[in-house]
């Protein structure tokens, strides 16, 4: 299955291009949400007919709607305004809504899936989408929510969908299930105040990650905490990512540091100087250099690790041609 691995937290931009694995696959995430005693959320275009063929699939989506278990929003009612206009207060609000409405009776986690066909379209105030995309991971990083957007690969062209996958923390499509050790897990932990990062931090999930970073800055409780970047699960960081990081740091004025640095981690961020030598001397060496090694694709220079406990990806990353180039 494509989705089988995604979990409360993850944010996963969904490539779609075929309409059966479409609606296997919604069937499938359904499915599980309920199994999970999870609320789930659809958000789309005829939202009745796609609820009617996941039920030919086997969900009883009807007995779900009746209980309260699974709701389904037009996209008009998700992130329109009353003009027809995109207005990222109307998403937020939308989703704030339905994760405490979701809190408060009970769920273990609300899952969401939404359509995002309707970006395609000449829809005023679409070009704010990908900036309100980037803005949502930390919300998903509270761990309540997991969110499913589904871009269709026949209706955006190339670059609309680069630039979409970018401002989420993990990526799908036919062919390529979404794989936990390869996407970026963030999640807000409170005791320590802070972050935890697992996976794989790149060029494909860096809004992502800058997103997070700067709402765990700008939300610093301002007591004199030292907010915590857990570091020790990361098996991939390129330089944008080492940069992202560093920068925390020095912004921070002393009130983030990193955790868990290996030694060939805090290697990336000497490359970026004082800033770097900063970000590194916040962190503790908790991991041994066995394993770990920097890799150079392409001109871009990354930390990879092959620990056995950072196992789960098949191959290395490879080079991104298209992508701009970062320099050490």
């Amino acid at each position: 299955m494509l989705l089988d691995k995604v979990t409360s937290g993850d944010h996963v931009c969904w490539i779609v291009d075929d309409e059966t694995v479409r609606l296997d696959t919604l069937a499938d995430v359904v499915r599980a949400g309920l199994r999970e005693s999870e609320r789930i959320v659809y958000c789309g275009d005829e939202p009745e007919t796609v609820l009617a063929a996941i039920e030919h699939r086997g969900v009883r989506t009807a007995v779900a709607l009746a209980s309260g278990s699974l709701r389904a929003s037009t996209t008009e009612s998700f992130c329109l305004d009353a003009t027809g206009a995109f207005d990222p207060a109307v998403a937020m609000g939308f989703l704030r809504q339905e994760r405490d409405r979701a809190r408060h009776d009970g769920c273990r986690g609300l899952r969401l899936i939404v359509d995002m066909s309707w970006a395609c379209r000449p829809v005023p105030g679409a070009e704010l989408l990908p900036g309100f995309e980037a803005g949502l991971n930390a919300l998903f990083a509270e761990g309540y929510l997991l969110g499913i957007c589904a871009y269709d690969r026949r209706l955006f062209d190339p670059l609309s969908l680069r630039r979409h996958t970018g401002t989420h923390a993990g990526a799908a499509g036919t062919g390529m299930p979404f794989d936990p050790a390869s996407a970026l897990r963030m999640r807000l932990t409170r005791n320590p105040y802070g972050l935890r990062l697992a996976g794989e931090a790149d060029i494909f999930n860096r809004q992502a990650l800058m997103s997070v970073i700067e709402h765990l800055v700008d939300g610093h409780p301002g007591d004199g905490t030292v907010a915590e970047v857990d570091v020790s699960g990361l098996r991939f960081a390129d330089t944008a990512a080492g940069r992202i990081l560093s920068h925390a740091v020095e912004r921070s004025a002393g009130r983030l540091r990193l955790v868990g640095t290996s030694p060939t981690l805090s290697r990336l961020l000497d490359f970026h100087g004082d800033r770097g030598a900063l970000a590194r001397q916040g962190g503790r060496h908790l991991l041994g250099l066995d394993g770990d090694r920097l890799d150079v694709h392409g001109g871009r220079l990354g930390f990879h690790s092959d620990r056995l406990d950072f196992q789960g990806a098949q191959g290395a990353h490879a080079p991104d041609t298209d992508a701009e180039t970062d320099s050490a």
